[in-house]
Parts: C-alpha cells; sequence; structure tokens
C-alpha cells in the first residue's frame, strides 16, 4: 500500500484549473497566458483559443494547421511555449518576443521576428512588406475592402495552405505625389472603384504589351483595349490631364486610362 501510494500521480484534466498568483500551476504543469489555464509540459496536442496579438482579423479554420506544429494565424499550437511564425515556408513556435512592425510596414524577409505575430514579410521590391495571413476557406478573413488573394512569396517554397490579404491604400497613381507608398513601390489602380495600391514598379513602357497591372512603368498601369492589354498613362475622371489628342477613358468610378 505504501508502494502504491507512492507512485499515485492525480490526472489532472488540462485546462481544469485556472493559474494561481504569478502563472502558478500543479507540478508539471505550466500556465497558457492565452486562457490563464494550467495545461501539462509534455501534452503538445492543447488548442487554446486566440491571443489578442494583433488588431487584424483571426484565422482560425485549423489549429494547428494541418501538417504544421502550429497556426500562425490563430496562434495556436504553441501552448505557451513562445509564438507561431513562419520560418522556411513552415509554420514553427519561436521563443521570444514577436515583431512590432504593422500591416504595410517594410520589413526585412529573412526575420521571421520582424513582423507582429499573425503577420508574414512577404518579400516584394528587393525589400518586404508586413502582410496579414488568411484563409481562402474562411470568409471575410480580411477586412474590407482588403481581400484574401495575395499569393506568399516566394512560391514552391511555402507548404501553409494560407494567402495574404491584399493591402488597399489611399494614394495617387496619377501623379505619384505625396504618396504613401514608400520606395522603391508606386501606386496603382486597382480597376475596382476608387481603389489603390502599391506595387513594384514595372519596367513595360507605354503601348506596349503587359498582363498585370503594375508591368508598366510608374504612373501607367495595364488596361484592355479593343487591340488587346497594353500599358497607357492613368487619369483621373475628375480632373483628365491625357495628352492632346487623347481622352480618359473610364476603369472603374475614379481612374482610367489615356487614349
Amino acid at each position: 500500500m505504501l508502494l502504491v501510494g507512492g507512485c499515485y500521480s492525480p490526472n489532472i484534466p488540462q485546462g481544469a484549473f485556472t493559474c494561481g498568483p504569478g502563472g502558478a500551476c500543479p507540478a508539471s504543469y505550466h500556465c497558457v497566458a492565452a486562457n490563464n489555464r494550467c495545461y501539462s509540459v509534455a501534452d503538445a496536442s492543447i488548442d487554446v483559443p486566440c491571443k489578442s496579438v494583433t488588431t487584424a482579423p483571426q484565422v482560425c479554420s485549423a489549429s494547428p494547421v494541418g501538417g504544421q506544429a502550429c497556426n500562425p494565424g490563430c496562434q495556436t499550437g504553441c501552448n505557451g511555449c513562445g509564438w507561431c511564425g513562419v520560418v522556411n515556408g513552415a509554420a514553427s513556435c519561436l521563443q521570444g518576443t514577436a515583431g512590432t512592425k504593422d500591416i504595410g510596414d517594410l520589413c526585412n524577409p529573412s526575420n521571421s521576428q520582424d513582423c507582429k505575430a499573425g503577420l508574414y514579410c512577404q518579400p516584394e521590391c528587393g525589400k518586404g512588406r508586413c502582410y496579414q495571413l488568411c484563409d481562402p476557406l474562411v470568409k471575410d478573413n480580411c477586412s474590407a475592402p482588403s481581400t484574401c488573394s495575395q499569393a506568399i512569396a516566394p512560391a514552391g517554397t511555402m507548404t501553409l495552405p494560407f494567402k495574404l490579404c491584399s493591402l488597399v491604400v489611399s494614394c495617387d497613381p496619377v501623379s505619384q505625389a505625396s504618396t504613401t507608398c514608400p520606395a522603391p513601390f508606386a501606386c496603382y489602380p486597382t480597376g475596382n472603384g476608387a481603389l489603390t495600391e502599391c506595387d513594384c514598379p514595372g519596367a513595360t513602357p507605354d503601348g506596349q504589351p503587359c498582363i498585370n497591372l503594375a508591368d508598366c512603368q510608374s504612373g501607367s498601369s495595364c488596361n484592355g483595349t479593343r487591340t488587346g492589354s497594353l500599358c497607357l498613362p492613368t487619369c483621373a475622371l475628375a480632373n483628365s490631364q491625357c495628352a492632346a489628342g487623347s481622352t480618359c477613358n473610364p476603369v472603374g468610378s475614379t481612374y482610367g486610362y489615356c487614349m
């Protein structure tokens, strides 16, 4: 009986107790800050609620994401042992403190801890910007008018089933003056009403074939015409400044192209 008594260990359910003062928990258990409950260190499958680590909407379609160590959008799976970030295309539990850079801020793609938790540093224009992770299967992941449509780069290296919320900013795609796009990004109309975005400036000159809006040089955009898609100067419908002999053809409600 003494031997039996000496080997007795109480079977405490996961999360059954609220953490005590200073995060105190029973022996072999630790306090998970996300919900202030006690969990065993050995149990790596506990699904805890999302932490309020960013003001952006959370991505919670799975926790952790299938085949991943944790969910970087929902910030679950690390069980209080660090936070969930993206390293070499996969979700990983990272020690220390997440970065402070917010959505749209310039960041260093080689630093997995540069952006806030729940964000991803997308390499662009030889630099990087912080994007919010989103799940295409979850409706309204992104704050309108942003959409879950941006592919994660670099292509072929990401194992996460996520995309990124598009970055919609207010900028001037005509003159590029007083723009909120940080260098070397340029402002382009999205073709959807009055929305604009910052993108890496293209090199295709006016009058030449193109595929994407930002294939064109700063101040122009890719537009479909009777002869195909061409790079053409961007104009504002309210104050057309097209060259003599050309007019501002509307694309959406605010901007168009000179032809």
